[in-house]
């Protein structure tokens, strides 16, 4: 009697726990926009919806995490340009470098034709 008592309540139990199950404990509402827009993020590199999450959610710890990237980011973008601009600046110096270098051998030549000629004048003096 005692073993079907307990049979009973152990399905009883096991019922309401199929018929009521307790439900999934859901997503914030800003951690599931930080999550979007981070995989929006991932794939195209825009930041407009992690700049969406931080004024629609300003004080989320989300929102913080989203600013971090957003910094982050922007500080790449211009370290990008300044590097982009440093090759430019490095390049254009190589050309007038080989410009300097081109010049110099002509002028080395025609240094050498005036040693030449001066040489010639001074052994045929008028």
């Amino acid at each position: 009697m005692k073993v079907f008592f307990i049979l009973l309540i152990s399905m009883f139990l096991c019922s309401c726990a199929y018929l009521c199950p307790q439900p999934k404990q859901a997503l914030l509402q800003d951690q599931q926009s930080f999550v979007l827009a981070f995989e929006d993020f991932q794939t195209t590199h825009r930041l407009e919806g992690l700049q969406k999450l931080v004024v629609d959610f300003p004080d989320s710890s989300w929102a913080s995490r989203a600013k971090t990237i957003i910094l982050y980011s922007q500080e790449l973008d211009q370290r990008k340009k300044q590097n982009e601009k440093l090759r430019e600046t490095v390049e254009q110096q190589a050309l007038e470098m080989e410009q300097l270098n081109v010049l110099n051998q002509k002028l080395t030549e025609k240094l050498e034709q005036f040693k030449s000629l001066l040489i010639q004048s001074e052994q045929h003096p008028q």
